[in-house]
């Protein structure tokens, strides 16, 4: 019995991961990464000074899904955004806000959460 505890404790913590999309820079193709890197940003309030056409809202998680795992990061949130952008082939990212959140295990099923918004854009 003490033994189906521990193994149904485990799969628990172990075996479920983040309930919010979270991209796995590490697997991104490294020229992929690269291009998206290079995307502007514009933080809430500042706008572009050249044309541009809205392509769509995005959103990206960094999560601390586990005990261990480095803490999450705006930076970390930044770049899975800026991924997201470019694969929509945005060139630039406006309105960027992000919103840091403690344990939520309900949630997001993280420890910890960094929320980074926006709305991809392409220069005319």
């Amino acid at each position: 019995m003490r033994l189906l505890t521990v193994i149904v404790f485990a799969v628990i913590l172990y075996g479920c991961g983040p309930s919010v999309p979270v991209t796995d820079v590490k697997k991104i193709d490294p020229d992929v990464l690269r291009a998206a890197l290079q995307i502007r940003t514009y933080v809430v309030g500042q706008t572009p000074n050249v044309s541009y056409s809205v392509i769509q809202p995005v959103d990206a998680y960094s999560c601390k899904h586990l005990v261990w795992e480095k803490p999450a990061s705006k930076g970390d949130a930044l770049k899975q955004l800026k991924i997201k952008a470019y694969i929509l082939g945005a060139n630039a990212i406006m309105d960027v806000e992000f919103d840091k959140r403690g344990s939520d295990p309900w949630g997001t099923n993280c420890w910890e959460s960094v929320q980074a918004s926006g709305v991809a854009i392409k220069f005319k």
